[in-house]
């Protein structure tokens, strides 16, 4: 018996900016929602339409209660969009997604400095 291989289709995901409080100030994550969750919900989820394949397993987080891809956390104080060059790629996200999620805001990943 052979295992059939089939390629992954891309999906429209909506990148969008989800700012929240913290103790210290305002906070800035940039997720990723599948479009078809977004257009079945009541809830309306404003951003940039992107064309990527991403594996189910990393939906693993949730804003008001459907599942996200949390791609990328701004670590500045103030506004996240104030600092467009302060974002860094959570754990287990693939570069090559985080850097597409972010080019539609203009926002761009810390340089490494390992």
């Amino acid at each position: 018996m052979s295992v059939i291989k089939r390629p992954i289709k891309p999906a429209t995901y909506i990148s969008f900016l989800y700012i929240y409080e913290t103790t210290w100030g305002k906070a800035g994550d940039i997720c990723l929602i599948r479009e078809s969750v977004a257009n079945a919900s009541t809830t309306k989820f404003i951003g940039h339409k992107i064309r990527l394949v991403v594996p189910k397993r990393l939906e693993r987080d949730r804003v008001a209660n459907f599942p996200v891809v949390k791609v990328a956390g701004n670590v500045g104080d103030g506004h996240p969009k104030d600092h467009p060059y302060e974002w860094e790629a959570y754990e287990g996200v693939d570069l090559e997604i985080a850097i597409a999620a972010l080019r539609p805001w203009g926002f761009k990943l810390m340089e490494n400095t390992d």
